[in-house]
């Protein structure tokens, strides 16, 4: 069967992420709370929630995501680290504002989706992901950084990169091919192809697909067996598993992260994130 499933175009403006800037009154305060972390026996269960928006990420939530990794990367009595979505929605992406923003900035920071991206790279505790809904972009990209993906059978992975004038991020112009094979890589990140829940388990993207709803007790329940091993153990065996292709994953992430600046100041980039504000 043909792993490729027809364009999403009603949801191109999620491609990435299309939301608005946070509102007056909505400060700091309120974007701490974006990301809960729930510890349950051996596992941190991180939720991304901003469901008014899709859970779209924006730097705050990178930020945080990068802090809990970290934090349970060193944690002791941490074993498994398990990432969702809240309200049936894995994450629309980055928000298009932050873009937008960067776009315009004469000296940008450095994109805080990539450092997360590094944490999810070096952590040596197994990371699950469990994916119910929309994950574009970025939450698909960071998929290939998990040790295990469970996918509700209509959850939809779209990388429309290419739409909006960019280029992949994420290392995923090496992590894809390598999950998914050269060709099937071309048909997601140059053409934005999108998959299903099914499609996704047929091509490797996602370990265990399973019914609509069940995706996140499914990876609690993985990461409990995973609680019952030695912690050492497992992530020396996880050291190891990735140590062949360690290196060429970090030069494509910055690779890519040289060539994506570029392109998010290009004409093309900006004439999309401006059609899409104005939708």
């Amino acid at each position: 069967m043909n792993c490729c499933c027809s364009t999403l175009s009603q949801d191109l403006p999620f491609a990435i992420g299309r939301f608005s800037p946070v509102s007056e009154g909505e400060g700091d305060t309120q974007e701490m709370y974006m990301i809960k972390k729930y510890s349950q026996e051996k596992t941190i269960h991180l939720v991304i929630d901003r469901p008014d928006k899709k859970n779209a990420l924006n730097r705050s939530m990178y930020e945080q995501l990068a802090g809990y990794v970290l934090e349970a990367s060193s944690d002791q009595n941490v074993h498994a680290v398990v990432i969702s979505g809240a309200e049936g929605v894995f994450t629309a992406g980055n928000d298009l504002d932050d873009f937008r923003a960067r776009a315009t900035d004469e000296n940008p920071k450095p994109s805080a989706g990539l450092a997360f991206i590094e944490e999810l790279m070096a952590c040596d505790t197994p990371v699950i992901a469990a994916v119910e809904g929309l994950a574009i972009g970025i939450g698909t990209t960071m998929l290939l950084h998990c040790d295990s993906v469970f996918a509700g059978r209509s959850a939809r992975f779209k990388t429309a990169f290419v739409d909006l004038g960019l280029v992949p991020e994420a290392a995923s112009t090496v992590t894809m091919p390598l999950h998914l094979g050269s060709r099937m890589a071309a048909e997601l990140l140059l053409l934005g192809e999108t998959l299903d829940g099914t499609q996704a388990g047929e091509c490797g993207l996602v370990s265990r697909v399973v019914d609509d709803g069940q995706a996140v007790d499914s990876a609690l329940a993985l990461a409990g067996r995973l609680g019952e091993k030695p912690r050492e153990a497992l992530r020396a065996s996880k050291r190891l598993m990735k140590a062949p292709w360690r290196d060429q994953v970090q030069q494509a992430l910055e690779r890519e992260r040289g060539v994506f600046s570029e392109r998010l100041r290009s004409d093309d980039c900006r004439d999309a994130l401006n059609r899409m504000q104005r939708r």
